[in-house]
């Protein structure tokens, strides 16, 4: 039988009724205490695990390139679950083009303070 409980769109639930009830699990009156548990344990459970995995220095694409390859090496064998991989792979694309940019930044002044140079050099031969 089909929970009997009517939803706040109007719509019966459409979850299937505990045997000898009209409610599902979710809706009846006698088992709130036990969802709500179900609810703390399930929230307790989904958060992500401690891995334990030391802290690495990552300044530049090589050690990144470093930290993905250990990366994968531990989902292959079974040390990291892959959703952990993903945010590990996710984290480090936006490292990288970080690095990226920071390194042009740097090129970039290291460009405008030779050509401040040059210029003041052109001036004092100009003398």
């Amino acid at each position: 039988m089909q929970c009997q409980f009517i939803k706040d769109d109007n719509k019966q639930c459409g979850a299937q009724a505990i045997k000898e009830t009209m409610y599902c699990f979710s809706h009846n009156p006698d088992t709130q205490e036990e969802k709500h548990m179900a609810a703390v344990r399930g929230g307790t459970n989904s958060r992500s695990p401690r891995l334990g995995l030391p802290a690495i220095e990552l300044k530049n694409p090589h050690q990144v390139v470093h930290l993905l390859a250990d990366t994968i090496n531990q989902v292959r064998s079974g040390e990291i679950p892959p959703n952990i991989a993903n945010t590990v792979g996710y984290l480090a694309s936006h490292l990288l083009k970080a690095i990226e940019v920071s390194n042009l930044d740097q090129r970039v002044e290291m460009i405008e303070a030779a050509l401040a140079e040059r210029k003041l050099a052109t001036r004092h031969r100009k003398r």
